[in-house]
């Protein structure tokens, strides 16, 4: 099956010099195990540096650079790689991110099944020694989905075993071309927890997101947003994002209730655990109401 490989950067030249190497091996195995299309887009998010111009230099035959003038943000640097990808089959991936040789031909193959949205793989850290993202198991609790918790399986005990994930790591998974811009791509609003999203988004669908644990790939999380953004910064636009996400999409109307009688008790003792960033998260999340009432409307109409 073709495959595009689209990397959205942000200043990242430093990075994709350390990492880029890795991705076109790995596409270049895979060209010749499969006798299949394989191309490389890295969106070059208005950075402002040279990476478009070392891109182009040192990479011009084997990499299609692609240049928003000024910064868009994540959302939108992988909506114009999803664009311009020409295979139906994307590989997402951020641009620190490292692959073994040998992972894209596992994640292509569940694609034979039409209700595939995405396929996540098997991330280590840029050690290898320490396990950080696997298949994704999701737990509704305290009026929220708790999505932090990993599994993983032994690949070669089962390779035939259909697994699945809560929600793709936006870091290194595949996706259906068509259904992720059918669906409308990541939102822009919900930073960083857009994989987490869009995945609940395709299952109120009717499609699938799998694991795949003989993908594998090696990423330390934050090498550009901890370089740019304060840690503060990121966390505070996480926990408020998570609620937004829920005002979106949790529809079931006990599961909604329940949702907002704990943000109800949590708003009323919040302020003894100095927890300001609750409030702030909340009343910067009611500023956007009428976005997430249109929203929300949306994805019932197209939920199953």
């Amino acid at each position: 099956m073709d495959v595009s490989i689209v990397i959205p950067t942000w200043k990242g030249r430093h990075l994709l010099e350390a990492y880029l190497p890795s991705v076109i091996s790995a596409t270049e195995f895979y060209r010749r195990r499969k006798g299949a299309q394989a191309e490389i887009l890295v969106v070059e998010d208005g950075g402002g540096d040279d990476t478009p111009d070392w891109l182009r230099s040192c990479y011009s035959g084997e990499v299609l650079t692609l240049e928003h003038k000024r910064n868009q943000g994540f959302a939108a640097a992988c909506q114009t790689g999803f664009l311009a990808a020409r295979c139906p089959v994307v590989l997402l991936l951020n641009n620190d991110v490292r692959l073994k040789e040998d992972c894209i031909e596992p994640l292509t193959e569940h694609f034979r099944d039409p209700l595939v949205f995405a396929v996540t793989g098997k991330i280590f850290n840029q050690n290898g020694d320490v396990f950080c993202n696997g298949g994704k198991v999701a737990r509704f609790r305290r009026g929220m989905w708790s999505t932090y918790e990993n599994y993983d399986v032994f690949p070669w005990a089962r390779p035939d075993l259909s697994l699945l994930s809560f929600s793709a790591v936006g870091a290194f998974s595949a996706f259906d071309r068509d259904k992720f811009l059918r669906i409308g791509g990541f939102d822009p609003l919900l930073f960083p927890v857009e994989d987490i999203e869009i995945s609940y988004r395709a299952w109120k669908r009717g499609w699938y997101v799998k694991y795949e644990p003989r993908s594998v790939a090696y990423h330390d999380a934050s090498q550009t947003i901890g370089r740019f953004f304060k840690r503060r910064t990121v966390e505070m636009l996480s926990r408020r994002n998570r609620i937004l996400f829920h005002w979106m999409l949790l529809h079931d109307p006990r599961m909604f209730w329940t949702h907002l009688l704990t943000l109800s008790g949590r708003f009323l003792i919040s302020w003894l655990l100095l927890d300001w960033r609750f409030y702030w998260g909340i009343f910067t999340g009611l500023r956007r109401l009428s976005y997430i009432r249109a929203k929300r409307r949306e994805n019932r109409r197209t939920m199953l």
